[in-house]
């Protein structure tokens, strides 16, 4: 029980959220102002895209999505906040008017997928709402039998995370202070040992990377950055998430003072080439979700980069 509890405690501190505060130390001034402006510009892009009932494309998934990039990259930002404010008021409205759409005899479009329930979990646990004991239940149900899509994965895992520690936190101690859902911890470990396995094109490498470095794989680091190198040889075909993903796994090895070559600069570099006109992110000629969901991804990888670096980070 002991070892368990302790590896629980290791994955959640390795993919917990960080608050977006301005890193001095590997980024130059001009590059820090310019991903602040960046940052920005991202932010101000995606509230444009909101509507006018709080909702992104009356979309759950998307909404809970772009309202977590407006947490990490907006900080106390008044319109930010107001628009994160609706969008969670949005969210809450429809999962009770339509808890039937997480049942699993739901068919077709009006049916919840695991990635959109995980996403509004991690928007309530983010913003310290009350949380649908239905919604928990139905991703944890899905994860147990083995139901969720490669792509949707890791964003689960990292939402049963989130959920745990802060069941940890208000659970009665029974065994030096081990959370009350011990279930949590086996849906976790299912869901990295699955990512890891996964050869498919579905999962992306930097998330697939993510999964190994939670696992303890200590050559994750280094296959992250040669990922990062490869994408800045040649930033055209580039996915947004994937940038994420490799931030968090260069930000969580420089937390474990494992970090070596600089990251931050060319990942910064990257973004800013992918940065829209208007301030969003996203292809030529893409449909409105996919660049809110762009944006999203990318807002969420600049909060990483301009994030405190961890003790121990070069």
């Amino acid at each position: 029980m002991a070892m368990l509890y302790t590896r629980r405690c290791l994955l959640v501190i390795i993919l917990l959220l960080i608050a977006g505060v301005v890193n001095a130390d590997e980024l130059g001034a001009s590059l820090q102002l310019e991903g602040r402006m960046a940052c920005q510009r991202g932010v101000a892009r995606l509230i444009t895209w909101q509507g006018a009932d709080g909702s992104w494309q009356q979309d759950v998934g998307l909404t809970a999505h772009a309202a977590l990039a407006l947490a990490l990259a907006a900080g106390n930002q008044p319109d930010a906040d107001a628009a994160r404010s609706h969008a969670r008021i949005f969210v809450q409205e429809m999962l009770a008017r339509g808890t039937a759409a997480m049942s699993p005899a739901t068919k077709g479009s009006e049916r919840l997928t695991a990635g959109a329930m995980a996403m509004a979990l991690r928007l309530f646990l983010r913003e310290g709402a009350a949380v649908p004991p239905e919604l928990v239940s139905r991703i944890q149900s899905l994860v147990a039998a083995g139901n969720v899509p490669p792509a949707d994965a890791m964003v689960v895992c990292e939402t049963l995370l989130l959920f745990q520690q802060q069941d940890m936190g208000r659970a009665p101690s029974s065994d030096r202070g081990a959370p009350a859902m011990p279930e949590v911890a086996g849906h976790v470990e299912q869901l990295l040992t699955n990512i890891i396995a996964n050869g498919d094109d579905a999962v992306l490498e930097g998330a697939r990377l993510a999964a190994q470095m939670a696992t303890g794989d200590a050559t994750a680091g280094a296959a992250a950055r040669r990922r990062l190198e490869e994408m800045a040889d040649d930033a055209s075909g580039v996915c947004l998430a994937e940038l994420y993903w490799l931030a968090r796994v260069l930000y969580t090895q420089g937390a474990s003072g494992n970090a070596g070559t600089a990251w931050r600069t060319p990942l910064m570099t990257v973004l800013l080439e992918k940065q829209r006109g208007d301030g969003g992110w996203g292809r030529v000629g893409d449909s409105p979700a996919a660049r809110i969901v762009d944006s999203a991804w990318a807002l969420q990888a600049l909060a990483v980069l301009l994030a405190a670096a961890p003790q121990g980070e070069k």
